[in-house]
């Protein structure tokens, strides 16, 4: 029994000192770990520090320096750095391209992308350093990068095309505004862009089948060919009425009735066929006459027997009255003219002038010949512009805002004409009557600077002339004989 129980406390026992060992020993192992990690750091240090030492002593010179492997590292860190930011900033660059492409604009996106801050600085850093390697392949052959490049610059410059000018090698947008342009931003660049872009110019094509459209604003211009081949070279006559007596103006209304009045103091009014509608017997000789924009008549009683400075009021309906009297200042009245609301009439006296009268008769202003006298005795209207013509030759004076001038603005003389006759056509023509013995109708055109001439076959001395609505020519002459007739081709 005793052996039994003391077998058994030696076995307790040394289980026990099995367990006690084995909890010491895992007490104890980090910090046996600690204390060998914290040796070992000061191990390296010192061994780094006498390392140092050593390169930096003068007695070892001789011996080899161990390479910088640190450096190397960084380089190709800095190198390989570099080459993803050049392929990051060729990628963003070439995405700008393809949608600048979309909008006809490579040129201008590929300048953005040279002068982006990526780019800048990744071609920077390949041109300070680019491994052998490298150099060798982009000599040789290209990456797909720049083969992307090319492409895209390939199909830029077809779209680039249409941007183009006539001239050849003349891009649309100068070299300076790019240069402006290339650190802008994406959005304002978009738009400065727009604005520099130049049209296509237009073809001879175009321009020629444009020409007559610009010249349908500007009078006779818009018949096509020549001027001559404008006209008829003899007056083809549609109707004659006969009438006893000189007939000295002739105008038509807005509705196409025309006004005739004549010598016999009497006022016709026609229709465009010829037909009279109605006729007023007056006190008085007229003899110069205008129509109103309403259709009313104003006449004037120039040189006739016992006539007075007045101007006369007629209406459609026959109602005549006194709508001014100028004898305070002139003698005779002769030409007079309508225009905006005003009128304007010549005065004979010492001198001719010309008086501008408003609608209730008062004279508002009063225009003379400078610097030289000229005697003149009737007013036509061109294109807005007032004209008076001389009394002994075909001479036409503009009205200016203060005088008239005595400048002839006529480029082409009319041999034996009456001014009184003068009117100017639906084109701007202007139509001018000659004496006989061959009574001739003269067209000059609105520049002034050519003439066309239209024989008669009537003998008498044309005294008025006017174009209707439907561009017959309405002519009278000195013997009392009223005419309508094509003068167009």
């Amino acid at each position: 029994m005793r052996d039994k129980t003391g077998l058994k406390k030696a076995q307790l026992k040394d289980k026990v000192k099995k367990i006690v060992t084995r909890k010491a020993a895992i007490s104890s192992a980090p910090v046996d770990d600690d204390n060998g990690t914290q040796s070992q750091m000061r191990y390296n240090f010192r061994k780094r520090k006498a390392n140092e030492e050593k390169e930096h002593c003068p007695t070892n010179t001789n011996k080899k320096h161990r390479p910088n492997i640190q450096a190397q590292n960084d380089e190709q860190k800095t190198v390989t750095n570099s080459r993803i930011l050049i392929s990051r900033g060729k990628m963003t660059a070439l995405k700008e391209q393809t949608n600048k492409t979309t909008q006809h604009k490579p040129t201008q996106s590929l300048k953005r992308k040279n002068h982006s801050p990526v780019t800048t600085s990744a071609n920077s850093s390949k041109k300070a350093k680019l491994p052998p390697k490298l150099k060798n392949k982009t000599s040789q052959k290209p990456t797909s990068v720049w083969t992307g490049k090319e492409s895209l610059v390939k199909k830029g410059a077809k779209s680039s095309s249409k941007l183009r000018t006539a001239k050849k090698g003349k891009e649309s947008i100068s070299p300076r505004l790019k240069q402006s342009l290339g650190n802008r931003n994406p959005s304002t660049l978009k738009k400065r862009i727009r604005s520099a872009q130049v049209k296509e110019p237009i073809s001879e094509k175009e321009m020629q089948s444009k020409t007559p459209l610009k010249r349908k604003s500007k009078g006779c211009k818009e018949l096509s060919g020549k001027f001559a081949d404008m006209f008829l070279n003899k007056l083809d006559l549609v109707a004659h009425i006969g009438n006893h007596s000189p007939i000295h103006g002739i105008s038509v209304t807005h509705d196409n009735l025309v006004w005739v009045n004549s010598l016999s103091k009497r006022v016709n009014l026609y229709n465009s066929s010829g037909d009279l509608l109605r006729f007023f017997d007056l006190d008085y000789h007229p003899v110069s006459n205008c129509c109103m924009p309403n259709g009313d008549l104003l006449v004037t009683q120039a040189y006739s027997i016992g006539a007075k400075p007045t101007v006369e009021y007629i209406s459609r309906e026959g109602n005549t009255r006194l709508l001014a009297d100028l004898s305070m200042h002139t003698s005779l009245l002769c030409g007079i003219l309508y225009q905006d609301e005003r009128i304007y009439v010549i005065g004979h006296a010492d001198k001719n002038i010309i008086l501008k009268v408003d609608m209730n008769g008062e004279v508002e202003k009063v225009f003379e010949t400078k610097p030289d006298r000229v005697n003149v005795n009737h007013l036509i209207s061109q294109n807005g512009q007032i004209f008076a013509l001389n009394t002994q030759m075909f001479s036409m004076y503009l009205l200016g805002s203060d005088e008239i001038s005595s400048k002839v603005i006529n480029k082409v003389e009319v041999d034996k004409s009456y001014s009184g006759s003068a009117s100017v056509d639906n084109f701007g023509n202007i139509i001018v009557g000659t004496d006989p013995p061959a009574s001739k109708i003269v067209v000059i055109d609105p520049r002034l600077e050519r003439k066309h001439e239209i024989g008669c076959d009537f003998l008498g001395r044309v005294r008025a002339t006017a174009v209707d609505k439907q561009n017959h020519l309405w002519v009278g002459t000195d013997d009392g004989n009223l005419y309508i007739a094509k003068y167009l081709k």
